[in-house]
């Protein structure tokens, strides 16, 4: 836990898990939210390498954080008031890092294309084995960058698909 968050985890995960329901009827089935363990072989296996790659994610997106804060203490400002300032600057903290983002966008897109390989039975939303996942699995930290986001850094294109 090396930086500072400033929003509530417990009501970012209710809101995460929720947005893109929103959109369901606009797109192809999602499948239901399930517990990691009812997933398929093929869901579990993208899990796992998520999960893997999140460790390089994290520290990324602490690291360019940690150079965002700074760049305030250096400009003169307390640590405290810093963080405050780059939060004001960077509504998403650490996750706003490009990297991030890019990592954030990149297995989302790879759930969804897991998914449409799949009959809808089989199916999980990529919110669920990004966040629900993460949250069941105990990885703590992982959420809270994670849910520094406000929204998904995902979209829809004109036929509906993920983009």
């Amino acid at each position: 836990m090396a930086f500072k968050i400033v929003h509530n985890v417990d009501k970012a995960v209710r809101q995460l898990l929720g947005a893109p329901k929103d959109l369901y009827g606009q797109i192809r089935d999602q499948g239901q939210e399930k517990p990691l363990a009812d997933a398929t072989e093929a869901h579990r296996r993208l899990y796992a390498q998520y999960v893997a790659d999140f460790a390089t994610a994290y520290e990324v997106g602490d690291a360019w954080w940690q150079d965002c804060v700074e760049a305030f203490v250096l400009d003169g400002y307390k640590k405290a008031e810093a963080v405050d300032l780059a939060y004001d600057k960077r509504l998403a903290g650490p996750a706003s890092a490009p990297e991030v983002v890019w990592f954030f966008r990149t297995y989302w897109l790879s759930f969804d294309e897991l998914n449409g390989d799949l009959p809808p039975a089989d199916r999980v939303p990529p919110q669920t084995a990004m966040l629900a996942w993460l949250v069941e699995d105990g990885r703590k930290d992982y959420v809270r960058l994670l849910t520094c986001m406000p929204y998904w850094p995902i979209g829809l294109d004109e036929n509906g698909n993920w983009s």
